[in-house]
């Protein structure tokens, strides 16, 4: 969880240009820019939330989306099933539509355990959760799983959700390397691409290749 200033100190010995700014200016978008595509090389838990905040009322298939943090990914979307004879309160995946098809054959459903949602902006201009078929109690839970994009980064005081300070290691890694390639150095850019993958299979034991985070980061 490392400040950008923090960052930008490595950021600097990286690219060997000791004014390098990232806090600021074109550099502080180059910064929010390489954090999103960085944070969508894989699931990080670190950008994994589990939000719980809707509440079911019975009868009713539309409820407003979550709005901070916002959703990139969702990985899971469950409802609390208030039939199960063991546990009412036990969770039931409900799934996106696969097809207009089968979302249009759930629209006259009577109300019951939702099996599929679909999301979707509305004519004021909100991200809508909708349920087919509606749920049939009120009370329940709506439990969401799911990849977050990062707060933007407005000066230097903020700070990464990264709780392992070699992950942000990696970030300042591949932030170098956007810098270095935009100034067309690219070969100090993949051998920083280099290091960042060594970083992050180091870190958490996963496989990622220099081609792959520069693929993602748009090098």
């Amino acid at each position: 969880m490392l400040r950008l200033s923090e960052i930008q100190v490595q950021v600097r010995y990286h690219v060997r240009v000791a004014e390098e700014v990232i806090i600021s200016g074109n550099g502080l978008v180059m910064a929010n820019l390489t954090l999103r595509r960085f944070v969508a090389l894989m699931p990080w838990e670190d950008y994994t939330l589990l939000d719980t905040s809707l509440i079911t009322t019975a009868d009713d298939r539309f409820y407003d989306w979550p709005k901070s943090p916002n959703f990139a990914d969702v990985l899971s979307l469950e409802i609390q099933d208030g039939d199960d004879p063991t546990d009412p309160d036990s969770f039931k995946r409900v799934v996106p539509g696969r097809s207009i098809q089968q979302w249009l054959a759930q629209e006259r459903e009577p109300s019951d355990l939702p099996i599929l949602y679909r999301l979707y902006t509305s004519s004021s201009d909100k991200t809508q959760l909708e349920l087919r078929p509606a749920p049939k109690y009120t009370g329940k839970t709506i439990r969401i799983d799911g990849i977050v994009e990062p707060d933007e980064f407005v000066s230097g005081q903020e700070r990464t959700r990264f709780r392992l300070i070699g992950i942000d290691d990696a970030y300042a890694m591949a932030l170098s390397a956007v810098l270095l390639a935009k100034k067309a150095q690219q070969a100090r850019a993949q051998q920083m691409l280099g290091f960042a993958a060594d970083t992050i299979r180091q870190n958490t034991g996963k496989e990622i290749s220099p081609d792959e985070i520069r693929e993602k980061l748009l090098i």
